[in-house]
């Protein structure tokens, strides 16, 4: 599955230190949405977006 325009930019923002586009990067992982579905890499993204203080990431992490 190739890297689509939208994900491309997601990676790059989440690895600059994004919390936004590290919450949605990881909610693509846990969807499977432009991904496959990687509930590991999902939680990775979400804990570092909770612990920047995102508060739908803290949310997130208090569920899962």
């Amino acid at each position: 599955m190739g890297k689509s325009k939208h994900l491309r930019k997601l990676l790059k923002q989440a690895k600059m230190g994004k919390p936004y586009a590290m919450y949605q990067l990881g909610i693509c992982y846990q969807l499977g949405r432009e991904r496959v579905q990687d509930m590991n890499e999902a939680a990775f993204w979400i804990s570092c977006a909770a612990e920047a203080g995102y508060a739908p990431a803290i949310e997130w992490m208090k569920d899962y």
